[in-house]
Order: structure tokens, then sequence, then C-alpha cells
């Protein structure tokens, strides 16, 4: 056989493998595309334009009402800052998502169903999800974040994951921001549901509100996440137990935090029977044993149980990597709760 024929034959064997692969890659592409558009619909979700996003933020008209000085010169990082230049600023920030984008979230989405399907679990019913996209720098760079079923996404973040989601594992944080968010709109749609979740860190649901002491109120920081302060749990306090909600809030004013390097927010215990006065996380000697020490985010028990679920949902009961979790009861009852 001759040198040429050689090669002849050569070119021809690398073309035939070459088409396979790329049959195999099309192929994969064109499943996963199927898996996705069937999957996703089972979370009934739609992408909001930056302009519906602009309206949609501004309809939030209750939470912007209930914000305090406080609030607007932290998030505007300036004293004096009014709340037109927030709602300004905020507006400003919002974004559209494009194709890529949407593909990648729908994917993720795709994901939890098939995650639901596969381990039976149900929840109760919410209205259509609309996601946000904006740059957050007004939320101090949070990743994400609520209001009502509206889900705010950082466009950093989305663009980043979006590009970057090819790569295994490095979507994972974002699976856990999904399932994170999706919590809050799962609670905030079904109160029954919300209570079952609290009562697993041993939280009590009151049916009202109670009031932010003036102590609390002139230094308190708003999360978009949390919509009431109506959830109550027993802390040890100077060996007496005392019913306090939770309330996050800085530790000075805005003027006084330019000349501080450290991080001025905290969360406190706020006694439920209306005295003006406030304890910190310190004080209480059973703060872990309530929040439980699976996440560190606990300025509120929506944000604990919105970790403590979005770990069940993905991770399950063995956890990331297999290692469990130092409260695995917590986790046990959110999958009990949500198991047909």
């Amino acid at each position: 056989m001759s040198i040429s024929t050689k090669n002849q034959n050569k070119k021809k064997n690398f073309k035939r493998v070459f088409k396979i692969i790329a049959i195999i890659i099309a192929a994969f592409v064109a499943i996963n595309i199927c898996v996705t558009i069937i999957f996703t619909q089972k979370i009934p979700h739609r992408y909001a334009s930056a302009e519906e996003g602009k309206e949609l933020m501004l309809s939030n008209t209750e939470y912007y009402s209930n914000y305090t000085q406080n609030d607007i010169e932290f998030r505007l990082k300036k004293s004096g800052a009014t709340m037109e230049e927030l709602l300004e600023v905020s507006t400003n920030e919002i974004r559209d998502y494009n194709i890529i984008e949407k593909y990648f979230i729908d994917h993720e989405i795709a994901k939890m169903a098939i995650k639901l399907a596969w381990n039976g679990y149900t929840f109760p019913e919410t209205d259509e999800i609309v996601f946000v996209k904006s740059d957050m720098s007004v939320e101090m760079g949070n990743s994400g974040y609520t209001h009502g079923t509206q889900i705010y996404l950082n466009s950093g973040f989305v663009t980043i994951y979006s590009v970057l989601s090819i790569i295994p594992g490095f979507s994972d944080f974002f699976d856990e921001l999904l399932w994170h968010e999706y919590f809050h709109c799962l609670s905030r749609c079904n109160p029954a549901f919300r209570t079952k979740m609290y009562s697993l860190i041993h939280f009590n649901v009151a049916d009202t509100d109670f009031a932010l002491p003036p102590c609390v109120q002139e230094r308190y920081l708003s999360n978009p996440d949390v919509e009431h302060h109506d959830a109550y749990a027993t802390f040890m306090i100077d060996g007496q137990e005392v019913d306090c909600f939770t309330a996050w809030i800085t530790t000075m004013d805005y003027a006084q935090a330019q000349l501080e390097d450290d991080s001025c927010t905290t969360v406190v215990l706020v006694p439920i029977d209306g005295s003006d006065t406030y304890y910190t996380r310190e004080q209480a000697t059973n703060f872990d044993d309530v929040f439980g020490t699976n996440t560190g985010y606990v300025i509120d028990p929506e944000e604990c149980m919105a970790d403590n679920f979005a770990y069940a949902m993905f991770y399950g009961i063995k956890g990331k990597n297999g290692k469990g979790y130092p409260n695995p009861e917590i986790i046990q009852g959110v999958i009990d709760i949500v198991k047909r």
C-alpha cells in the first residue's frame, strides 16, 4: 500500500470519527434541550424585560414605605440620601435577560423539577414566578432576593454562571441560590407550609406582626425576603426564658460606619412583650440550639430555613460531598414535609 493511500485512509478514518463525535454531541444537545423544555414547565415562571422589571420593583410600595433613613443611607452609601435617589438607582440597575441566560435558568429549573419527581416531593402551589435581572448594588451586592414571587437575580452572577455552567459542579452555588429563593416564594404563598418549616427550628408564628421598638427601628435594615416579624422562639437570656423575634440592624449610623473597618450589621433578639430593648445573639445561651448550625445565615428564621431547604433539596440527607450536617434532624424534617 502506497504512502498516499495510507494518508487517504487516515483522513477518511479521521473524518468518520469526527462525524461520530459530532453526531453524539448533537444528540446530547438535542436531548438536553428537549428535557429542559419539558421539565422547566413544571415550575411556572417567566422573565421580565428591563422595562417590566422596573415596574415590578416600583410596585412593591409597602416594602419601600417601611424603609428607614438608616436603610437608605447604608444602601446608597451616602449620608443624607433620599428615597427618590434610592428608587432611581434601583430601577436603573434592572437589565434584560439574553437568550443564553434564559436557557441556563430554564435548564437549572428543569433539574429542580426532575429532582422533585425523582424523590417524590410535592410542594404547595405558588403564583407564577417572575425573574428580574438586576445589578443589585442597592441590595449590597446580594446574589438574589425576592418580593412576593418576583425573584431578582444578580446580573453578574447570571452572566458568569450561564457562560461557565458547562464546567462540572460550577453551577452548584447557583442551584442552591434558586432553591433558596424558591423557598421564599413557597413560604409567602402558603402560610401553613411556612409554619411547619419554621417549627423545625423551634419558631412559632403569631397571628399578627410584632412592632419594632424605637431602639431597633432607628438602626433597622430591611430585608426583602423577610416580609413579616411574626415568628418568635424562646431564648435563654440571663438564665430566664424570653420569647423573642429577630431583627437585622446596624450597630451604628452610616456616618459612624465610615470610620470603622469591621462589619456593623448584626442580628438581635427583640422581646415580644413590647419592651424597648433587644438582646445580642451572644446573650442567648441557646441561640445555636434554636437555629441549629447547618447554616450561618441566621438573621431571621425565614433565611435560616431557606438555606436548610436548599440543602435538603439539592444535597439531600447525606449533605454536600456526603459530609452530612451538624443538625441532620432539620434536613430530615424538611424532607418529611415535602415527601408525598
